[in-house]
């Protein structure tokens, strides 16, 4: 493992890493300065740049622990969990271009897209049978996990069902957003 790499320079990763993460804001940087935009939305974009910055640190622990683990189990859950704040690093670079260039068709990298302030006719009646069909499978994961209470000490099974419950209740919240652009106007 690469440990001592994380304390040499104080921010817990190698000059590659710390360039690598800070490049991903460089453009929401630009936009700022390109944009002339208000003091909230500077600060805004700062604010969101510290934190990308703060999952950058916890991306680089989560890569070397999932390349270089010797337990197995361990390594397939750290990849789980590498998944996501692989994500959430790109969201976090994403809503900051967003916020700094205004308007996201101006960034030059990807930005968090506008969403039409009504959704009507077939994606709104998608939107709610998918939401429905989310709230179904909710359910039927409680009982799933219920029945994989013996393996819980045993198995990683009742925590990767957990894990798609907590995914369900994301999708669900996604789908009732979406519905209520329906209803403002």
């Amino acid at each position: 493992m690469r440990t001592a790499s994380y304390h040499r320079n104080g921010l817990g990763l190698s000059p590659r890493e710390v360039s690598r993460m800070q490049s991903s804001f460089d453009n929401a940087m630009k936009g700022i300065r390109m944009s002339g935009a208000s003091t909230s939305t500077r600060d805004l974009v700062s604010h969101l740049e510290q934190h990308g910055s703060q999952e950058g640190e916890l991306l680089a622990v989560y890569e070397d622990l999932a390349e270089n683990s010797t337990d197995e189990g361990a390594r397939y859950l750290i990849s789980l969990i590498l998944e996501d704040e692989r994500r959430h690093h790109r969201l976090l670079v994403e809503m900051a271009n967003a916020m700094a260039w205004g308007d996201p068709s101006a960034s030059p990298d990807p930005a968090t897209p506008v969403i039409s302030r009504n959704i009507d006719g077939e994606l709104l009646l998608l939107t709610r049978k998918l939401r429905r069909a989310e709230e179904a499978d909710h359910r039927k994961l409680r009982r799933m996990r219920r029945r994989l209470r013996p393996f819980a000490k045993t198995t990683m099974w009742a925590l990767i069902v957990d894990l798609m419950i907590l995914d369900t209740k994301k999708h669900a919240t996604i789908l009732r957003f979406l519905e209520r652009r329906n209803r403002r106007q």
